[in-house]
């Protein structure tokens, strides 16, 4: 059977804010415009998980960009190293649907992000509408594959170690997640499995990463994340859900090898005036390294 747990929040939960705020009535209000702006440093922080140990920026290496332009990933295994963040996304906005990251994608959120709405958000939303943004993220962490285990991903000390100032409360097993002022309190859950396990759950899905990963053997660690009861920040709806779906594989004897997909429903994307897309893609990917800088940090501590 697998293991549920709710607990460790993935980097990619995110919210953003309404596109409809009138920014011209931000200007000619200097403290508005003082707290929208800490809003967005601390939304930031919250969603991204940018809240990194100061040393383990120092003392670890700059990781590079590998930005992928299709969802399938065809890189030989060797070729994954921790020095590298391979990384796809796609942002699908309302009413058609079509991914506005590229005008040569082929994206479609029927084949390729609706597998991953496992909670039949998508079937039963009603009159409700979203955007979509869909990534995908293959790195390296400098520990063999047995490090991760469903004990120490939902251990709450582990938690916060990737995570210092987030304030986190366990109520028998549900974990809620707070930063302050700006930033949504965010409650989610983590589901493990075995490969076999994960099959008999999920029937379709071990054939739909097998076709996009390019990888012939099996994970050791399935780990399927759900973000719900996303808060409201200045009276504004944030996001619906995200899910994300991270699984471990043994590189080699001392390095192990993550795949995470994240499927995010968003209710209002982020301002023109703060940067729309751009600024959105810009502090997702700010907060994905940073989480890893985080997780690989505390793995060379433990070698």
């Amino acid at each position: 059977m697998n293991t549920h747990y709710k607990g460790r929040i993935n980097p990619e939960i995110i919210f953003f804010f309404n596109k409809k705020i009138n920014a011209s009535k931000v200007v000619h209000s200097s403290i508005i415009f003082v707290c929208f702006a800490t809003m967005i440093k601390n939304s930031v922080l919250c969603i991204f998980s940018l809240i990194a140990l100061t040393s383990a920026s120092q003392q670890l290496p700059e990781l590079k960009w590998k930005n992928m332009n299709f969802l399938a990933f065809d890189l030989p295994q060797e070729q994954y190293t921790s020095d590298t963040i391979c990384f796809f996304n796609a942002l699908l906005m309302r009413p058609a649907y079509v991914d506005v990251t590229s005008e040569e994608s082929t994206f479609s959120f029927t084949n390729q992000a609706q597998p991953l709405d496992v909670y039949k958000y998508w079937e039963q939303k009603g009159e409700e509408q979203y955007d979509v943004l869909f990534t995908k993220v293959a790195y390296v962490l400098d520990q063999p594959v047995n490090f991760f285990s469903k004990e120490r991903l939902s251990n709450p000390t582990y938690i916060s170690q990737t995570m210092p100032a987030a304030k986190i409360k366990q109520s028998d097993s549900t974990y809620h997640l707070s930063v302050g002022f700006g930033a949504p309190d965010i409650d989610y859950t983590l589901q493990f499995y075995s490969p076999e396990e994960f099959e008999f759950r999920y029937p379709k899905l071990p054939e739909y990463f097998k076709e996009h990963d390019g990888l012939t053997q099996l994970p050791s660690l399935i780990v399927v994340q759900h973000n719900s009861k996303y808060g409201k920040v200045m009276f504004q709806q944030t996001s619906k859900m995200s899910i994300s779906i991270s699984r471990y594989f043994q590189l080699n004897e001392g390095q192990t090898l993550v795949f995470n997909y994240t499927l995010n429903y968003i209710h209002n994307m982020p301002p023109t005036f703060i940067g729309g897309n751009d600024f959105l893609m810009h502090k997702i990917k700010d907060g994905i390294k940073e989480l890893i800088y985080e997780t690989q940090y505390i793995c060379r501590m433990e070698n």
